[in-house]
Parts: C-alpha cells; sequence; structure tokens
C-alpha cells in the first residue's frame, strides 16, 4: 500500500489537479442546485389531460418577456402555440420535456393551462 498513499499523496498536492478538483465540484453543486429548484415549478395539474401519445399541454411563465432564444430552447420540448406577456403555451409536452423545462433556472413556473380550449 505505500505506493498507493504516496501517488495520492503526490496527486493531492499537484496544484493542477486540486484545480480540477475544485472545477469538478462547482459543476456537481451547480447540477445539484437546478435539480433542488426544479422541485417546485411544476404547478399542480401539469400532465393531467394527456393526448393519446401521453403528451399534455404546459404554460411556461417566465419573469420577463421572452427572446428568441428562450422560445428555440422551449421548442425543443414542445410545440409553441402562442405567448401572452410573460407566459409561453407549449403543446405536445412529454414528462422528460417538463422535467428538462423545470431545470432551466430562467423558467419560474410550469402550469396547466387555463381552460380546455387549448
Amino acid at each position: 500500500m505505500p505506493v498507493n498513499s504516496t501517488l495520492l499523496r503526490r496527486a493531492a498536492k499537484s496544484p493542477t489537479l486540486r484545480k480540477l478538483a475544485v472545477v469538478v465540484l462547482i459543476v456537481l453543486a451547480y447540477q445539484v442546485w437546478l435539480s433542488v429548484q426544479a422541485g417546485g415549478k411544476a404547478g399542480p395539474g401539469v400532465g393531467a389531460e394527456r393526448d393519446a401519445r401521453g403528451r399534455f399541454s404546459v404554460d411556461v411563465r417566465l419573469g420577463f418577456a421572452p427572446e428568441r432564444y428562450h422560445i428555440l430552447q422551449l421548442q425543443k420540448h414542445g410545440r409553441i402555440a402562442g405567448t401572452d406577456g410573460h407566459v409561453v403555451h407549449l403543446r405536445g409536452v412529454a414528462p422528460a420535456g417538463v422535467d428538462a423545462l423545470a431545470r432551466e433556472y430562467w423558467i419560474k413556473e410550469l402550469e396547466a393551462p387555463k381552460g380546455s380550449a387549448r
């Protein structure tokens, strides 16, 4: 075991490996933060009314008016049916899409659409 402990000691003293470890820890902490804050974004009733393919409509509430970047990112998860101020209406969203949307830090809330006409 002396060979392994010597190798570990040398690795711990290496400034490059320490910097790499700090970067890895920062990335892991950011991913944990995204997962924790995603937990409360999906409101009640999201995904309750599914179509034959198991997809549903979601209203995505932002804290700002959506720009081209945000619309393009949202299109990865469903079809854009329009916007109302700070809300983007998505259709045909899969359950995995809701999870991915909830992890976006710039999305404030995911809601079930108001009314069944959408």
